[in-house]
């Protein structure tokens, strides 16, 4: 697993968030107030996927093959494609699912990023890239949620 600077930044932040408010007595809000870092930091990631599908490029690619997930549950195809400039494209979409959408040596239309043409998304399938974030937000709104009420009620 790789660990980025932001990775660090983010857990050492969120220590001395819940550091401070458990030494006022509030832990809870410590709890809230990182889940509001967390929803800014998602709806950033989302914007940046929503700007980057605005200048996405579609071409057919042919599924190769599935690559099995560590649990061995899950498949990511692999992808080629070939990008307006001629280039021949060998990538791996980065959203995992339980079933094989596509069958191998099938042709599909994607959409790459021309800036980074490892980076694409099947046409018709947009929401994948941002679903997760919005399952995360609203999960962890509701325990948010229940939480506020939990220390009003106390």
């Amino acid at each position: 697993m790789k660990v980025s600077t932001i990775d660090i930044v983010w857990s050492v932040v969120s220590m001395i968030v819940l550091a401070v408010f458990f030494r006022m007595g509030h832990l809870i809000y410590g709890l809230l107030i990182i889940y509001a870092m967390m929803d800014v930091i998602f709806f950033g990631h989302i914007f940046r996927i929503r700007r980057n599908m605005e200048n996405s490029i579609a071409v057919y690619g042919i599924i190769t093959e599935y690559h099995k997930e560590k649990t061995g549950k899950s498949y990511c195809p692999a992808v080629r494609y070939t990008t307006e400039d001629g280039r021949e494209i060998n990538s791996i979409y980065t959203v995992v699912s339980r079933k094989k959408q596509f069958e191998t040596g099938m042709e599909v239309m994607i959409c790459y990023d021309p800036e980074n043409p490892m980076s694409f998304y099947f046409a018709g399938c947009e929401n994948e890239l941002t679903e997760t974030y919005y399952r995360f937000i609203i999960m962890g709104g509701i325990i948010s949620v229940i939480l506020l009420l939990l220390s009003i009620i106390r």
